[in-house]
């Protein structure tokens, strides 16, 4: 039997364990038995924006429920498709579930797409899976920093390059909100290991969080949600929006209007408060959506000379996140289901770092 757990798309507090035969393959076709997993806020931000942004469409599941998209590893243990051999360590986006079967194309020594028709109107990004054996960055050391921190870092790179280009709307002053998620600690390290023209780092953060957020020494200046009336209205601001809540949102905007020059939403932190806003004074939010950034910047950069780029940063901010976070290991499918709810409660402190090792069977 293979398990995955099946979410609610409507109200992803809902979350459940269910099990099925695993299916014969078809020609072409591979199956991967997923090894471990890890999960983060930003799994909670595919869940809430599952429906509007498509990523419950990657899993589709039998009983009509969300697959909830990680990044993980996986190993081939059965393959019908001509390229790819049993025993493979690859790593890519995955269900949360003991096992998912592909369809592998555009095999290359380093990597391959999943092909699965289902699969083809969705971003490429999502669909690339790296064979490890010839990845000159993997490491079985390394795996647990691919997993939770890489994906939240390619993010984080794009947003920073986003920014620069555009001189940053004009603003000396960056507000991350939800200042405590990985996503905006990737960003608020971009920012300060390269400063631009001395513009300020600020934190935005609940109480319960400004200590550690205070600590990380990644932010120039630390406020918590309950004194967004208090804020400085200059320098001009801009806001990048991690936690994309409505409330905030609208407290921001009152409380800045012109003086904010832009308000880039990202995430969904604050899930059960994440439908936008409406009449805010000042700019509209802009919802960045990486896959296609990232699409613009091979472009612009060409493949190398993105990796390159990407590269060098990556492996600054893994050096310095080994100080940062506690990396805590789950194992079996009961505990990646109670670590999915307590994430969506937000009983998670934001200095663990998840991992779940799926139990093999």
């Amino acid at each position: 039997m293979v398990w995955a757990l099946s979410i609610d798309q409507s109200d992803i507090t809902h979350a459940a364990l269910v099990e099925a035969a695993p299916r014969a393959l078809e020609d072409g076709e591979a199956r991967l038995a997923v090894r471990r997993f890890a999960l983060t806020a930003n799994n909670v931000t595919y869940a809430a924006f599952g429906q509007a942004m498509g990523y419950w469409r990657f899993f589709p599941g039998q009983d009509g429920r969300g697959r909830l998209p990680v990044w993980g590893f996986a190993q081939v243990t059965e393959s019908r498709a001509p390229g790819l051999e049993v025993g493979e360590r690859v790593y890519g986006y995955c269900p949360a579930a003991s096992e998912l079967v592909v369809t592998p194309g555009k095999l290359r020594e380093e990597s391959f797409f999943d092909a699965s028709e289902h699969r083809s109107t969705l971003p490429a990004v999502y669909n690339r899976y790296v064979r490890c054996a010839a990845d000159p960055a993997y490491g079985p050391d390394q795996e647990g920093a691919q997993m939770v921190l890489a994906p939240l870092f390619l993010t984080a790179f794009l947003i920073d390059a986003h920014l620069r280009d555009t001189g940053f709307a004009g603003a000396q002053r960056i507000t991350l909100t939800s200042a405590s998620s990985k996503t905006a600690l990737a960003l608020a390290f971009l920012l300060k290991r390269d400063r631009a023209d001395g513009r300020v780092i600020e934190a935005l953060t609940a109480s319960r969080n400004a200590a550690f957020v205070e600590a990380s020494g990644l932010y120039d200046v630390t406020t918590a949600y309950d004194d967004v009336t208090g804020m400085d209205t200059a320098p001009a601001r801009l806001i990048v929006d991690f936690a994309g809540s409505a409330e905030l949102n609208r407290a921001l905007h009152h409380r800045f209007a012109d003086a904010l020059k832009a308000n880039i939403r990202v995430g969904g932190a604050h899930w059960d408060d994440s439908a936008p806003a409406r009449d805010l004074p000042g700019p509209k939010p802009a919802f960045f959506f990486a896959p296609d950034h990232a699409r613009d910047r091979i472009r612009d950069w060409g493949h190398e000379g993105f990796a390159r780029r990407q590269g060098a940063a990556w492996r600054d901010f893994v050096k310095a996140s080994h100080d940062l976070l506690a990396w805590r290991t789950l194992r079996g499918s009961a505990a990646a289901l109670g670590a999915w709810q307590a994430l969506v409660r937000g009983d998670v402190p934001p200095s663990e770092a998840l991992v779940v090792e799926v139990e093999e069977r």
